[in-house]
């Protein structure tokens, strides 16, 4: 039996692991990939190093998998956002992050990683969303994190 624990561990493993390993594009296509997946087998949202090979049938289009884990970036990056800069979350939530930040990439992305799982986002999603979040939207802000993630969030 898996514990809430294992499975928090595992995903952010999952994600220190994808960050060391795939470049956002990928990412994207792959959060796509995920999600034809899940909705398919939900039983695979717990498999938090979810890649599933490319299936044109089932999947479409290469740049519409692109398109739907952008799409997924901005919905849980939006969330994540009004958790932690828009009053919403707790303060502890936010301090956690804050801290992370300055420690770097991998702390940043084990910290966002968790935060999303406590939102109910899928493991394997949640652990490719993170890396792609921290790179994009987090570790260009510095100390003026909310700022500019409001800003790109406008963007976005």
């Amino acid at each position: 039996m898996t514990t809430d624990t294992d499975l928090e561990m595992r995903t952010i493993a999952a994600a220190e692991a994808l960050a060391a390993e795939k470049d956002d594009e990928a990412l994207l296509v792959m959060l796509g990939k995920q999600e034809k997946a899940i909705a398919r087998e939900p039983s695979l949202a717990l498999q938090p190093m979810l890649d599933p090979d490319y299936d044109s049938t089932h999947m479409g289009l290469v740049d519409d998998l692109k398109d739907l884990g952008r799409r997924i970036v901005a919905r849980w990056s939006r969330a994540l956002y009004e958790l932690v800069c828009g009053g919403q979350g707790e303060d502890a939530d936010r301090k956690k992050l804050f801290e992370a930040l300055n420690v770097g990439e991998a702390a940043a992305i084990g910290a966002v990683t968790a935060l999303l799982l406590g939102m109910a986002v899928p493991p394997p999603v949640a652990a490719a969303a993170s890396v792609v979040i921290v790179r994009k939207f987090l570790l260009p802000a510095g100390d003026e994190v909310c700022d500019f993630w409001g800003e790109k969030l406008d963007e976005a």
